[in-house]
């Protein structure tokens, strides 16, 4: 296999306030349903995508004090990241496996996982390749296993009201890239990701494959301009909106348009701090 590197896999993202406290969010939300459901403890936690290992430390926070720790199984396409992952969490985890692997081509034994967790990673892949990943999920995971994944990247993830941000943004980057001389190729292929699929996508894909699905819902959170930036310096989101642009170079255009996109359409907190809304996507079901 090769190892992929830089791009989307050492999410600064991952670190930031927002984005762990709209995971906190999300995931109680996960908790209290397998609660509800009656489900009794997880013995083993699949993290799919895993990067830094956050989501797996947002979970293991937020299960019931009562419930045992459980074996957790980090995966991902990078051993960078796994590595990373491993810092992250074998402190307080006490078995700890790590999986190189991409989603669509997991290998575990059938009937071995009790809860998949997927962190903002399922919009990278295109939806043949979803199709076959949770397929390969729902193999692994026992049967009434969980799977909860979620997605900034989808159609209704900018509201309405947003879109003159992004527009500003986008112009501003041109801006930025035309001062250092830099070109368009239009012969360049839009990459994956920056195809946003809408909700109703995955409400249908997750029962073709067989999944009960669970619950659904969408989670807003103000986006403030650190998060921001760490989001514009991914490489395929920047990519997507600079479309023929090198992707570093689009990525650091982006970046840099943060601010006087936020100055000309971001809202402002009792401490002056600029934000934008953004939704997220939190999606439960059952195999």
């Amino acid at each position: 296999m090769t190892v992929q590197t830089t791009e989307f896999l050492y999410e600064p993202f991952a670190e930031t306030a927002e984005y762990r406290a709209v995971n906190g969010t999300i995931v109680r939300a996960w908790i209290d349903s397998m609660v509800e459901k009656r489900s009794k403890e997880v013995g083993r936690l699949l993290d799919i995508a895993t990067g830094v290992g956050t989501m797996a430390q947002i979970f293991l926070e937020n299960l019931p004090k009562q419930w045992k720790q459980p074996t957790v199984l980090c995966l991902d396409q990078s051993q960078e990241a796994l590595q990373q992952a491993k810092a992250s969490l074998e402190w307080q985890v006490e078995n700890l496996e790590l999986l190189l692997s991409r989603a669509e081509e997991l290998k575990l034994p059938a009937n071995s996982v009790d809860v998949a967790i997927w962190g903002n990673g399922i919009h990278y892949l295109a939806s043949e390749a979803q199709e076959k990943a949770l397929r390969a999920i729902k193999k692994v995971l026992k049967k009434g296993g969980w799977l909860c994944f979620n997605s900034a990247f989808y159609a209704e993830s900018r509201p309405p009201e947003t879109l003159p941000f992004y527009r500003a943004q986008v112009k501003h980057a041109v801006e930025y890239l035309h001062t250092r001389g830099l070109g368009r190729d239009r012969s360049e292929a839009r990459p994956v990701a920056s195809t946003f699929l809408p909700k109703v996508h995955y409400e249908d894909l997750l029962p073709k494959v067989g999944f009960k699905i669970e619950e659904v819902r969408e989670v807003a959170m103000r986006v403030k301009k650190t998060a921001w930036e760490h989001i514009s310096s991914f490489q395929q989101y920047a990519a997507g909106a600079l479309h023929g642009y090198r992707a570093d170079v689009a990525a650091e255009a982006m970046r840099e348009s943060v601010l006087p996109a936020l100055e000309e359409h971001g809202s402002r907190d009792e401490h002056g701090n600029l934000s934008i809304p953004r939704n997220w996507l939190a999606i439960s079901a059952r195999a």
